[in-house]
């Protein structure tokens, strides 16, 4: 870097050398910029003040770039960012020059560097989706972007607005309008904010649009006008009071901006909106910089910081606005000469401010340029850096009687009279001493969640109400979250919960209304990080407990949704419709598991129908894609618990395949028919495997194929039915006893199920049978048993889930019947079985069951296996266990398993 820098200073005039020290020294981000500057670049940058130039978005610095290719764009983009904030950062630390100047330069730059992305994204997407004939489409820039005063590590919130009609054309896919502009605007925001090797542009902030994260990313203009005005919140209006076009269809952008104007200036004083404001600006400083000029404190939320200036100016126009319309204008220091001339604000409080407000830009872009960070906190060393990057003398005392004077300021127009008296002492705010008895690292992580919803509230997302809400949300819960185990980690999920329902007030007054939903929430968010996850991924989640008596019929709905599935021409929608589908019936199962509201044999039925629901809708998928009939004779024989309804949330898919035709050679085209259902089986594996959005999300086993996995994938029906007569050993027909054909035509699944039936009827030598099956059952312990006293593996261990299954799969062979389910074999045993069968029949079906709710339980709960279930009584699963399953205490299960051993040894040597 050296030599870097004596090739600058030989290039430019000696007064501008000791300037360009300083700022490499002080600025890393600087430095880093400066390695792809070449000696053009340099040229053109380091001049003296008078001569300097600042970047905006014009053609000069944002050069139009007409690649289609992503990787070309992304990089050009990238490219202009980079040059344009050498210049700025030179302007300000360099050079020291106006921060007016330099904060407008930085949106124009932003402006141009979005409208650019924008061409460029039509662009990129043109190929697949074509053009709108007639439409419009306009970027919205909010907060500091619209108000052209952005800082160098500001986010941009934009808003994306469209209008027109019908469908794209000139692409490979016709789409709605709405689609469309949903496409364009999710390109856009991928060229501006993807990381790749050159960094981002710009950080793209989607949630100040109506309805937060769960809206439209484009929203029509008209429903977008009519929501502000039916619907809008006081925080939205003083958002509102920036919004400008920033690039796309002007026209379009000048039609929203003047339709919401009778929202936000009202023709009467309007003192309830400051209150609102105060309110805002009060739940900030609990969060951020309230404690005083120090390392940490916050330059923007801060008590006298940039916040309370731009609150006291946004509260004012939003009071007079209304009556004054040249008030009705966006950057914060021209509206504050505007009230000025208007009377609203004194000569005296508006030059003291607007020095603030100068002084608290320029540290703040101090501070974001040293290391190129997105923070408005004052580093540990803030008064020896400060004073060197901004010259600024004495920075800290300076910064002392801006914070008092704009403090001042902010209780002299907004805050509302004896508020300062008001002692809040609620989760979000106060100190409570239940928190005394926690180690350091726990106390940290509450510190950390409550801060984070705090901050969410504090953003504005939200109504004002919900604030006083979640305190009493958290009145509730966290007495009970400190008592238990999981109780951090439930506050967590909550504070990413509220995060994720952003703008969506709805939910939060379900929970702050409905107590059984709250109860329900408190205890879920604590018992299982496997529901918490989901429900933060989807809050509708939240309104579970108020139908959860229609559990059952949710899953026929689902599974009628997969079967209905027949519109194939776009392959990624209709996996992500399966995979949507799978995790949805997954999800209401394990809300089952956890309500106890329905038992272990309606559970495994229920995830068997989804499965088997999901296997046609690929079956059909492939079979469309592959141009063959509806009724091509290919079936998916379900094996396992998926074949005999005993399914868990994780169980496999174990799966046989069957091409049902007597001659696999005949041709269909330029394959013959064995070739065709290869390629079947092979894409339904590829789909069934996907992981959500791309599939349906299950692991796959086709090792109980004929021959294991040295055969080939799709058996053709007589060679199946040759392999089960001939070849297969009594643990091929054991897992035969479980299988059901699950997808395929009716003709063709009932040419299985005969074969199936056939081989499952034939004469076998009991005391063979026997044999086989404990030899079987001896290896399983052998080598998939536990390997220490610690740790029961509850399925493989003598005495686990194995055994009972092995019985019930004996008792099939030998004994005869069609169920399929283990407990249905045990208890409907024929009358003419031994004596010995009869009597402990019942016995091991209520075990079989008492261990499946046990498997349940420990994956919804804890997300873990049965397989290492420890010894330890004062384990964490055994606190699950407690809870949920009628086996509580690990004495009890090796008692349980013991005799489930004794009995399994008798029945088979009998």
């Amino acid at each position: 870097m050296s030599d870097q820098i004596d090739s600058i200073l030989q290039q430019v005039p000696e007064n501008l050398h000791d300037d360009i020290r300083r700022l490499f020294e002080h600025s890393q981000q600087f430095a880093m910029l400066m390695r792809t500057a070449s000696e053009e670049d340099c040229l053109q940058l380091f001049k003296p003040l008078s001569d300097a130039i600042l970047p905006d978005g014009s053609e000069r610095w944002i050069p139009s770039c007409e690649s289609n290719e992503l990787v070309t764009c992304l990089a050009h983009l990238r490219q202009c960012k980079h040059r344009g904030h050498r210049h700025l950062i030179w302007w300000e630390m360099g050079l020291r020059g106006d921060m007016d100047a330099s904060c407008r330069a930085i949106a124009d730059l932003a402006s141009g560097l979005m409208d650019e992305a924008l061409n460029m994204a039509g662009r990129l997407i043109a190929p697949r989706y074509g053009y709108l004939e007639g439409g419009s489409f306009c970027v919205i820039g909010l907060g500091k972007l619209g108000g052209r005063e952005l800082n160098l590590g500001s986010d941009v919130d934009p808003l994306f607005v469209w209008q027109g009609e019908g469908q794209t054309s000139g692409g490979r896919q016709s789409i709605p309008a709405a689609e469309y502009y949903m496409q364009l605007s999710r390109m856009l925001i991928r060229l501006m904010s993807e990381r790749t090797i050159d960094g981002i542009v710009w950080p793209v902030d989607m949630r100040l649009r109506p309805g937060g994260d769960a809206a439209a990313i484009a929203l029509h203009l008209d429903a977008t006008v009519n929501h502000y005005l039916e619907y809008g919140q006081t925080w939205e209006r003083a958002m509102l009071i920036k919004a400008r076009p920033v690039a796309g269809d002007e026209a379009l952008g000048q039609a929203f901006v003047d339709g919401i104007v009778p929202f936000i200036y009202r023709r009467y004083l309007d003192y309830t909106t400051v209150a609102a404001l105060a309110e805002m600006k009060r739940r900030i400083d609990g969060q951020a910089g309230s404690g005083g000029i120090a390392p940490g404190y916050d330059v923007k939320r801060g008590r006298g910081g940039i916040r309370e200036i731009e609150f006291v100016i946004q509260s004012m126009q939003l009071l007079h606005g209304g009556r004054n319309r040249d008030l009705r204008v966006q950057p914060s220091m021209q509206a504050i000469d505007l009230l000025m001339q208007a009377d609203a604000i004194g000569e005296e409080d508006v030059n003291s401010l607007k020095a603030a407000y100068r002084f608290w830009r320029r540290i703040e872009h101090a501070i974001q340029s040293r290391r190129g960070e997105q923070t408005h906190k004052l580093p540990a060393d803030f008064a020896d850096y400060l004073s060197c990057a901004t010259g600024i003398e004495d920075v800290e005392q300076q910064m002392i009687q801006h914070a008092a004077i704009v403090e001042e300021a902010f209780r002299k127009f907004v805050r509302p009279v004896g508020e300062e008296n008001e002692q809040v002492s609620g989760w979000l705010t106060g100190e409570h001493v239940e928190m005394n008895s926690l180690d350091e690292t726990e106390r940290e992580r509450i510190n950390l969640a409550l801060n984070g919803i705090d901050e969410c509230l504090s953003r504005g997302l939200l109504p004002e109400r919900s604030r006083a809400q979640v305190e009493r949300i958290l009145e509730q819960a966290m007495p009970v979250w400190l008592d238990d185990e999981n109780g951090v980690t439930a506050l967590e999920s909550f504070a990413k919960l509220i995060h994720s329902i952003s703008g969506r007030a709805t939910w939060i007054d379900l929970l702050a209304t409905h107590q059984g939903s709250l109860d329900w929430l408190i205890g879920v968010l604590s018992a299982s990080q496997y529901l918490a996850d989901h429900i933060v991924k989807d809050p509708s989640w939240l309104e579970w407990p108020l139908m959860s008596e229609h559990s059952e019929t949710d899953i026929h709905h689902i599974c009628a949704e997969l079967n209905a599935l027949d519109g194939f021409e776009d392959v990624e929608q209709t996996l992500a419709d399966i995979g949507r589908g799978v995790d949805r019936a997954r999800l209401l199962a394990a809300l089952a598991v956890d309500a106890h509201s329905a038992d272990v044999m309606t559970i495994g039925r229920w995830l068997a129908d989804m499965a088997d629901a999901a296997t046609s809708a690929v079956l059909r998928l492939c079979l469309h894609e592959m141009a063959l009939p509806v009724d091509f004779p290919f079936v998916a024989l379900a094996m396992g618990k998926h074949g005999s309804h005993e399914m868990g949330l994780v169980s496999d898919l174990d799966m046989v395949f069957i091409l049902v035709h007597e001659n696999p050679s005949e041709m269909i085209g330029r394959r013959s028919m064995g070739e065709h259902g290869q390629r079947i089986g092979r894409r339904m594996i590829q789909y069934l495997t996907g992981q959500p959005p791309f599939g349906a999300g299950f692991e796959f086993d086709a090792r109980l194929r004929p021959s294991g996995s040295s055969g080939v994938l799709v058996t053709n029906i007589s060679g199946f039915r040759h392999y089960q007569r001939h070849e297969a050993q009594t643990w091929e027909h054991q897992a035969l006893c479980r299988a059901r054909p699950a997808a395929g035509p009716e003709s063709a699944k009932e040419s299985v199920e005969m074969a199936v039936k056939e081989v499952l009827d034939l004469q076998r030598d009991p005391v063979v049978i026997a044999a086989d099956v404990i030899e079987m059952r001896q290896k399983m312990i052998d080598h998939l048993g536990s390997k220490n006293s610690d740790v029961k593996n509850l399925k493989h261990d003598a005495g686990g889930l194995v055994d009972i299954e092995f019985l019930a799969q004996y008792a099939r062979l030998n004994f005869g019947g069609n169920r399929r389910r283990t407990t249905d074999v045990l208890r409907e045993l024929p009358a003419s079985v031994p004596e010995a069968w009869k009597q402990e029949a019942d016995w091991l079906a209520d075990t079989y069951l008492d261990y499946r709710q046990m498997e349940n339980a420990l994956r919804v709960e804890l997300w873990r296996s049965i397989g290492k279930l420890p010894t330890d009584a004062e384990a964490t699963e055994w606190e699950t266990m407690r809870r949920h399953a009628a086996i509580k205490a690990p004495d009890a299960l090796m008692e349980r398993m013991q005799q489930v051993h004794r009995v399994f040894n008798l029945l088979l040597s009998a």
